[in-house]
């Protein structure tokens, strides 16, 4: 999974600073948060860490990362 620092850098490379883009970020806290306000589960750091990681190598363009998308990875990682 991207830390911070590796978007900073790819976007540094990539793009002017000037230039208009559009972007989501998604973070740990993104995660947690939903797992236990939604969902009722309470999952560790490293648990969010790893349903990124799993979301950031799989999504799909057409469909983005969603609310599903994050409920689909916990659900996937806890059961």
């Amino acid at each position: 999974m991207p830390i911070v620092s590796d978007v900073i850098k790819r976007l540094n490379e990539q793009y002017k600073p000037d230039e208009h883009i559009a972007t989501a970020i998604w973070c740990e806290e993104d995660v947690i948060g939903f797992a236990l306000d939604e969902m009722g589960k309470e999952i560790s750091r490293e648990q969010a860490q790893s349903i990124l990681d799993q979301i950031d190598a799989n999504q799909d363009c057409e469909l983005g990362i969603t609310w599903e998308t994050i409920r689909s990875g916990i659900e996937a990682l806890t059961e």
